[in-house]
């Protein structure tokens, strides 16, 4: 028996005898008194429960209070994967992992990254013209630009600075974990776009093959990233094999302008003197959409 069955016992009394008395005017008194606490007992558990559920369902709704201590650096970034197909061919075989020369290490405390090594392998078929060696104007940098802050507004891309013979352009990619930059480079090829993207699948030196869209006539090809010296630095190529023949060439880099100094031995020229940051500037995600982002303006 529950204490509300109990309690109903207790209050299911026979009715009071005809005559009254003081012995019954105390027995009745005492009934009521007891029935009066058992409801406000009742009445407190249901709360308390009610106070119990509710702390529950808060509890498990609210966010975990262990990381309370940590301090808040703002709302956390959704990092999307990049849906692109690998090409279809076996991967190389590395020959070794990369390990950063003594000469220009990463700073303290940056840890090396564990990347392995494969041959690079230069294309079968000549390019009409090859990269770096091309001319291009800045208006068509400037439009590049201007289509890839549409699709990357989360990140700050700067003017482009070309190179003495404008055959490069330079812009700084950068976010709250600093500036890295993207270089442009131009070059004409013959052929179709596919033929011409398998040919190169491996002059970068990747050991898995690249990530590939085609699309409207035009192949964009993401590499893997590559290291370098001086102070491991990071690249990342992205190719675009335009329909038009024309393949536009964009490196992403873990450094930008604020670590390149003057070169004292080559007047008009810079200097790589700083270590830029750790990561790239860019996920291969965010990276990826500046394929069609460059198809719509080459």
């Amino acid at each position: 028996m529950n204490i509300e069955d109990e309690l109903r016992g207790a209050l299911d009394v026979s009715a009071p005898p005809p005559t009254t008395t003081l012995d019954h005017v105390l027995k009745r008194g005492r009934r009521r008194v007891f029935a009066q606490r058992a409801g406000a007992m009742l009445g407190v558990f249901a709360v308390v429960a009610g106070v119990g559920i509710g702390a529950t369902t808060l509890n498990r709704a609210a966010p975990d209070p262990r990381p309370a201590d940590q301090p808040n650096t703002g709302p956390a970034t959704v990092e999307h994967s990049l849906s692109w197909p690998r090409v279809d061919t076996p991967p190389q075989i590395p020959y070794r992992t990369w390990s950063p020369a003594s000469s220009a290490p990463p700073p303290a405390g940056r840890s090396v990254v564990d990347i392995p090594l494969c041959d690079m392998k230069a294309p079968k078929q000549p390019r009409s013209v090859d990269l770096g060696s091309r001319e291009f104007d800045p208006e068509s940098v400037a439009a590049w630009l201007d289509q890839a802050r549409k699709v990357l507004p989360e990140v700050i891309i700067g003017a482009a600075t070309p190179n003495p013979t404008h055959t490069s352009y330079e812009a700084d990619v950068s976010d709250s974990h600093g500036t890295g930059s993207v270089r442009i480079t131009l070059a004409r090829f013959t052929g179709t776009p596919l033929e011409n993207a398998d040919d190169a699948l491996w002059e970068t030196g990747d050991c898995r093959p690249a990530q590939r869209l085609v699309f409207d006539g035009s192949v964009a090809q993401l590499h893997e990233v590559r290291p370098y010296e001086p102070f491991q630095t990071l690249v990342q190529v992205l190719r675009l094999y335009h329909k038009d023949n024309t393949l536009i060439q964009l490196e992403l880099r873990n450094f930008g302008s604020p670590d390149l100094t003057p070169d004292p031995k080559r007047p008009g020229s810079l200097q790589r003197t700083g270590a830029g940051r750790a990561t790239l500037p860019l996920t291969e995600e965010q990276f990826s959409r500046l394929g069609p982002a460059v198809a719509a303006v080459a």
